[in-house]
């Protein structure tokens, strides 16, 4: 694990503009004694056997993600998937065009929707990144991320998370007026 770790170092130490490498493991911030990871400025990795990452659901479902942030800085989320890269193509768009033939890249929701977090899945594990602020474009990349030869893999799929579901919209003012009417009455009767 020591090993893994100076790796990620070193790769963080070379991210320049795009991404940080994650330089921990999800499930060493705050469940496990140690210090909060800031999944904004470093994120942190799931990787094969740490419990979060799963073969099952593209090896990001929703709950193994939000056990991710859990235990990356104690943070309860209620996740809502928007959608993948390799499911849902026609949500994004992407340079290069096609995120699984690039290790890094950048990345547009082309209906504006506002992503709040994503992740990387890209060899046994998947980079956890939270969005400084929610946004509908931004970059990706396997910094952090290891094949079993301890090569930097090329992306299988991001997956591209909420956190707000949004409001309901709201009511014209005619609908509005409608709506107080009942109440504006019964007040007037009760008065009376």
């Amino acid at each position: 694990m020591r090993k893994t770790l100076i790796a990620l170092g070193v790769l963080a130490a070379s991210a320049g503009a795009s991404l940080a490498a994650p330089v921990r493991f999800c499930k060493d911030g705050v469940h496990s004694a140690n210090p909060a990871i800031n999944l904004v400025t470093t994120g942190c990795v799931s990787a094969g056997g740490d419990g979060f990452y799963s073969n099952a659901g593209g090896g990001d479902p929703e709950a193994k993600v939000e056990q991710a942030i859990l235990h990356a800085n104690g943070n309860v989320v209620d996740l809502m998937l928007y959608g993948k890269s390799d499911a849902n193509p026609g949500f994004f768009t992407f340079m290069p065009a096609d995120p699984a033939t690039a290790q890094s890249g950048t990345w547009s929701v082309n209906d504006g929707t506002l992503i709040s977090y994503i992740t990387v899945k890209a060899s046994n594990g998947f980079a956890l990144y939270e969005l400084a602020a929610p946004a509908s474009s931004g970059t990706f990349s396997t910094l952090g991320l290891l094949t079993p030869s301890g090569n930097q893999p090329n992306v299988s799929h991001i997956s591209f998370w909420t956190t707000d579901p949004g409001s309901p919209p709201v009511p014209e003012p005619s609908t509005l007026a409608l709506l107080a009417a009942p109440i504006a009455l019964a007040v007037f009767r009760r008065r009376r």
